[in-house]
């Protein structure tokens, strides 16, 4: 390559760094495993994709509201510990596409929750599950391929 035809590099700290690829194990191949509708009075709204390991069988999922066409901000398949399930969130006092949420539970534990007028408060799991007078849900791994009315 003559001096005419080099190309000047940035230097190493203006360089955008990747992130280190998560594996979910050591061979991971991760697939397509299926979709859960969520309906309101019959017309889906929303849906959640799921994915899956081939080998470990570790999950992994993505949130799609209808009419939001926002970016999200992992890029790649999302990671939930190892103690966590994938669920959906429903909340009783929001209406239309901000009635539901992606949400990972803990067996018992807590996740912070955006009611209204984005007031966020705590909602309490217990066995996977959030059970109050306002809010409710479901688990992913019970519900691939199925239409969930909300």
């Amino acid at each position: 390559m003559s001096d005419t035809e080099k190309t000047v590099e940035k230097p190493e700290e203006e360089k955008v760094k990747a992130a280190p690829v998560y594996k979910c194990c050591d061979n991971p191949q991760i697939t397509y495993y299926g979709v859960v509708n969520l309906n309101i009075d019959e017309r889906t709204i929303g849906s959640v994709d799921v994915w899956r390991c081939g080998v470990c069988k570790k999950h992994f999922c993505e949130e799609k509201q209808l009419g939001i066409e926002e970016l999200t901000d992992i890029v790649g398949m999302p990671r939930i510990d190892s103690d966590a399930k994938w669920a959906v969130s429903v909340c009783k006092l929001q209406q239309g596409k901000y009635k539901w949420k992606l949400v990972k539970l803990k067996e018992n534990g807590t996740i912070q929750h955006e009611c209204l007028d984005e007031k966020v408060i705590p909602l309490e799991s217990k066995n996977f599950k959030i059970e109050d007078e306002q809010h409710w849900s479901f688990l992913i791994e019970d519900n691939v391929n199925k239409a969930i009315e909300i």
